[in-house]
């Protein structure tokens, strides 16, 4: 390369783009940006250099072509799914709550079993579009993430379901006290919780009894439901996988998501009741 001009080195569009950004660096400015040629993307980057008292401009190139084309392809996905959700948000929720709004009225005009089956229907809709905007919007993403006590996070997410199955059961072993203090972001938590629990309510029954133990980097939720077959237990997480008639299918995908957002380990097992268990391990621990 001595001796020669970058007009040797490169295409002559390319070179006469490149020449006055490399003159620049002789006094002292630095240059940092991509260009295409020969049909790929380069990143370029030009500085100066000082040898012998002398300045010289350095110029850096490396392609980059896939990387900028999964980053395209990521820009494009993220668009598709804000322009997604938006039309779920508005186009679907906005007649789910004039559809909920008239059964309510209906109700009060006449009694007949027809409306427990279509606000049961609704409702269905109303857990699917909530959980479809929750993996659109939110997706690997995570907030702030601070200490967090696990039982405090874990009592939050019960209160929110408990109400729905009244004779359903949160226990701990030992005691709750004995839950660490874990780095998380609170909310992304309480959200990976609560699916779990609707989850155990949705096959295990309105008299399911949930079991929380602690683990050395992390913790346990266990149910005395029907269990998962071990054939079955990697397709739990897909999304749309449900083995309930009524169920979303979407609860335990949220699960998995939030848990790569945190960079934790799942693991699906069989509790000493012959039901579900889920182990959450990896975990940031603050305090035991």
């Amino acid at each position: 390369m001595v001796g020669k001009t970058i007009y040797d080195l490169f295409p002559e569009e390319t070179a006469t783009q490149l020449e006055p950004k490399l003159r620049a660096t002789l006094t002292g400015e630095l240059c940092s940006f991509d260009m295409e040629y020969e049909e790929q993307v380069h990143h370029i980057e030009t500085r100066p250099v000082r040898i012998q008292g002398d300045t010289y401009g350095a110029l850096v190139t490396q392609e980059v072509t896939e990387e900028r084309q999964t980053a395209r392809e990521l820009e494009q996905q993220n668009q598709r799914l804000d322009k997604f959700a938006r039309i779920v948000s508005h186009d679907l929720l906005n007649p789910l709550n004039v559809a909920q709004g008239r059964l309510e009225l209906a109700q009060e005009e006449c009694d007949t079993e027809h409306h427990n089956a279509i606000a049961t229907a609704l409702d269905r809709i109303q857990r699917i579009v909530e959980d479809v905007l929750w993996l659109a919007r939110e997706g690997q993403d995570i907030g702030s993430v601070e200490p967090v006590a696990l039982g405090k996070a874990i009592e939050s997410a019960w209160r929110m379901v408990s109400g729905q199955a009244d004779n359903a059961e949160l226990r701990y072993v030992g005691d709750e006290s004995q839950l660490p203090t874990v780095k998380a972001d609170y909310d992304r938590l309480c959200q990976l919780l609560e699916n779990l629990f609707k989850n155990a309510v949705e096959h295990g029954g309105d008299d399911v009894t949930i079991t929380v133990g602690a683990l050395a980097d992390g913790f346990s939720i266990g149910d005395d439901g029907p269990g998962i077959p071990d054939e079955e237990r990697e397709d739990v997480f897909d999304p749309g996988y449900s083995t309930v008639e009524d169920g979303t299918g979407l609860g335990l995908s949220i699960v998995k998501q939030v848990v790569e957002a945190h960079d934790w380990e799942i693991q699906v097992t069989e509790s000493s009741a012959g039901g579900a268990r889920f182990e959450f391990t990896g975990l940031d621990v603050v305090a035991k």
